[in-house]
């Protein structure tokens, strides 16, 4: 990890809906080639705060950076370039139903046949490499109807990947499987990260996650940063808010929405 460089800059970002208040002042660097992972209870505004780095939402004020670019500002169009720099694995997957694996991983590239002028073979050639990366080898044909939950996450991770995006975001990686599963897909993580040297966001509930991922993590609370460290800091803290959130122990605080 290269602490000198910064590739993803939160600036004083706030963003509201009606009166509620969700992020109210996020500052946070993402350094290039590291393993973030975002914590916070169920409402704190980690999923907002995503959709603000590639444009679902606009903040109502703040600066976003991206390889130096403040994308705030960025229209439709301009957006384009930045989402192809950052992969996303939504929680669910997000697969098209009606696609094999092949195609619903080759889409991107499909989108983009005609601009970048693809062959239909190179195509089917990057395919079968970020496949086999997510360990689903020869598993093209098949629908997302007939893969488990873990495979599904692996498909979602080969399309997020095929682009060789600078960055992947990863929502809830681990919601819905076992143990076992949840392992193989934090050490997936891990590997594409080495292979790829990609930057990886995490955004989790899953502490194991936190620290089988994380080389820093960074806590959202009351629509701020509240804590911003190393992953065994942040066990060994002594911050209350922080201790009740990894041990899972209900404060007083009012529940956020």
């Amino acid at each position: 990890m290269n602490e000198q460089t910064t590739i993803i800059r939160f600036e004083e970002i706030k963003k509201s809906f009606g009166k509620q208040s969700v992020l109210r002042g996020i500052n946070l660097g993402i350094y290039q080639g590291e393993s973030l992972v975002i914590i916070g209870r169920s409402g704190c505004g980690k999923s907002v705060l995503l959709k603000n780095l590639i444009g679902l939402f606009k903040p109502d004020s703040g600066r976003i950076f991206v390889d130096g670019r403040d994308v705030v500002p960025m229209n439709e169009k301009e957006m384009v370039s930045v989402r192809q720099k950052i992969g996303i694995v939504f929680q669910g997957g997000a697969l098209f139903d009606s696609f094999t694996v092949e195609e619903n991983v080759a889409f991107p590239l499909l989108e983009e046949k005609k601009k970048n002028g693809y062959t239909d073979a190179e195509i089917a050639e990057r395919v079968t490499e970020v496949l086999d990366a997510v360990e689903l080898h020869n598993q093209h044909n098949k629908m997302p109807s007939e893969l488990s939950g873990g495979m599904k996450k692996r498909v979602a991770l080969a399309r997020a990947i095929i682009r060789k995006p600078e960055v992947i975001v990863y929502d809830e990686p681990t919601t819905g499987l076992d143990p076992i599963m949840t392992d193989s897909i934090n050490k997936l993580i891990n590997r594409m990260r080495e292979k790829y040297g990609i930057t990886s966001i995490v955004v989790t509930h899953d502490m194991k996650t936190v620290f089988s991922c994380a080389d820093r993590v960074a806590m959202i609370h009351e629509g701020k940063i509240h804590t911003l460290d190393a992953p065994e800091k942040l066990r060994a803290s002594a911050d209350t808010i922080v201790h009740n959130f990894i041990e899972g122990i209900s404060g007083d605080a009012d529940v956020e929405f």
